[in-house]
């Protein structure tokens, strides 16, 4: 079976592995939530480094674990770099919040088109939008929606989210502060 997979991706964490290489956290089209070992990219210079940028949306190419679940990153081409979500703090922080609400949200390696599809819409929505609580606010229903929770509030997301809720909770704290200060 061939391990080399494509896949329309965007990037939403990125941490260091080592002096020189990235774990980058992708939402997939069709693979659900994975995690790449990108080697060596923190050396690379011109057209590799780009593709690396929180919130891009890019084909990206992957090579499948034989086991566990960290993919080799081979390749990205960026498709949309949603430039705009850098325009202010508030609306930079609420893709922010809006990745780590889908990443707290599902199983790891599980495709989930329509949670990837609320994002790409929720970051394309903001790049000619500035945030509000009601944009907020109907992001989490329909993720709520989505993930087969009705109802909605603190209560359910809390149920969604189980252990990373409070970190969360923090970061939609300090989003909601933003946005009504206007940063």
């Amino acid at each position: 079976m061939d391990r080399e997979r494509q896949t329309e991706a965007i990037l939403l964490r990125r941490h260091s592995y080592s002096e020189s290489s990235w774990i980058l956290g992708w939402m997939t089209a069709d693979l659900g939530w994975i995690q790449t070992l990108a080697k060596g990219a923190k050396r690379w210079t011109g057209s590799h480094r780009g593709p690396l940028d929180l919130f891009y949306l890019c084909e990206i190419a992957v090579l499948a674990p034989r086991t566990g679940d960290l993919h080799l990153f081979k390749e990205a081409r960026v498709r949309n770099p949603f430039l705009a979500l850098r325009r202010s703090w508030a609306t930079f922080s609420c893709a922010q919040y809006f990745g780590e609400l889908l990443g707290g949200s599902v199983e790891r390696g599980t495709p989930f088109p329509e949670l990837y599809d609320l994002l790409r819409k929720a970051l394309t929505y903001l790049e000619t939008h500035p945030p509000s609580l009601i944009l907020i606010e109907r992001y989490e229903r329909r993720l709520l929606e989505a993930s087969g929770l009705r109802g909605g509030g603190f209560a359910a997301l809390d149920e969604l989210l189980g252990s990373s809720a409070s970190r969360i909770f923090a970061s939609r704290k300090s989003l909601t502060e933003a946005v009504l200060s206007g940063a």
